[in-house]
């Protein structure tokens, strides 16, 4: 496979840190300058991490939920309206999911619709070939099912109305209740996603799961200095610092301050992951 170095481009991006308070431009911009910047197969990579959005308005058109539409995604509005009556055009996830919904015949019995389409669009991630997103997806399934898991024990849910995905961390957490589901050696950072979910204030997990998100691309770009790997994860945290800055109580980013500056003080960060 042909690995692409975006030199210029990278040595210009704009340093973001997750806690700032504004961004350098809008995430729709980033987006716009990266189409112009990047070879077609690498952007194309890029527009998969803005299919979430496209998730979203897609359910919200499907679903007549009366939602305004997100510009984010990929696709128009008139797009969704007219795929949804003749599909030709969707992604194939998004085809197999209208397909199973007009017939009301669910893929995943007992799952919610926006966690049947999740399911769905994780599959499609990690059956690409790009390594840094295969695992940076599989770490961001694995938070969510990790989640799920112990919520669901916590409040006495079934567990596989909970889980997207067939593979080794759900098939665990059917057959025991161990903390780490006898997983502790195999999925990465386990042992610091429980530990996340045991801190109860929901609004300290968040910022904790963010940077632990951060701090793992990181960890999977050591030696990726000018590819498109490092742009994938520039537009990751770009995503995460453009979700917080919506984040505008006084308390709230005083919380934010304070779990950054404990995880600082706690925790060894690689040198690019400035907190400061």
């Amino acid at each position: 496979m042909i690995k692409r170095n975006y030199y210029y481009l990278i040595a210009g991006f704009p340093d973001i840190l997750i806690d700032q308070k504004k961004l350098p431009f809008p995430l729709i911009k980033l987006k716009q300058e990266l189409e112009y910047h990047l070879h077609p197969s690498d952007f194309r990579l890029v527009e998969y991490l803005f299919l979430p959005y496209d998730n979203s308005n897609f359910l919200n058109i499907l679903l007549k939920n009366n939602v305004d539409f997100n510009p984010l995604g990929n696709y128009t509005e008139d797009f969704f309206t007219y795929e949804i009556k003749e599909p030709e055009h969707l992604p194939e996830y998004m085809k197999k999911f209208l397909a199973a919904y007009r017939e009301e015949n669910p893929l995943f019995p007992n799952l919610s619709f926006e966690n049947q389409l999740t399911w769905l669009y994780f599959d499609f991630m990690l059956e690409q070939k790009n390594k840094f997103l295969n695992e940076i997806f599989t770490a961001f399934r694995n938070i969510k099912n990790i989640f799920a898991i112990y919520n669901s024990r916590e409040f006495g849910f079934n567990i596989e109305n909970q889980m997207i995905g067939n593979y080794e961390l759900t098939e665990a957490a059917k057959r025991t209740s161990a903390k780490d589901f006898g997983l502790a050696g195999e999925i990465s950072h386990i042992e610091e996603i429980i530990g996340i979910h045991e801190n109860k204030d929901i609004l300290e997990q968040e910022i904790s799961i963010d940077l632990l998100k951060w701090k793992y691309m990181d960890e999977l770009n050591t030696f990726n200095y000018f590819t498109i790997e490092k742009i994938l994860a520039y537009v990751i945290e770009f995503m995460i610092v453009d979700r917080w800055m919506n984040l505008k109580t006084d308390e709230s980013r005083k919380v934010f301050k304070q779990v950054l500056y404990d995880l600082e003080t706690s925790v060894e960060f690689s040198k690019d992951f400035n907190i400061r």
